[in-house]
């Protein structure tokens, strides 16, 4: 059986990669504009707004255990791509 793709989780590999192999964690990471939506909807379902992002504060920063890192949209990127600055 197939899992579900998890965004949150596949960030958080990134930067975990990113932290291992340069010795410290990004400055930030680049997303698409369809998964920086879905971090969007994430974080209006974990603050019970609901299923509407209206009233959602926008998502400047990712948060990490380390720290938090900024958060890019770029529109080049796949729907699902995240890439670590």
């Amino acid at each position: 059986m197939r899992s579900a793709f998890d965004l949150v989780e596949v960030i958080n590999e990134r930067i975990a990669e990113h932290k291992e192999r340069a010795g410290f964690r990004p400055h930030s990471i680049a997303v698409s504009p369809a998964a920086y939506r879905r971090l969007v909807e994430i974080r209006a379902w974990e603050e019970r707004i609901g299923n509407l992002i209206i009233g959602c504060a926008p998502l400047r920063e990712f948060e990490t255990e380390d720290g938090n890192v900024a958060l890019v949209i770029d529109e080049m990127l796949a729907d699902t791509a995240v890439e670590v600055e």
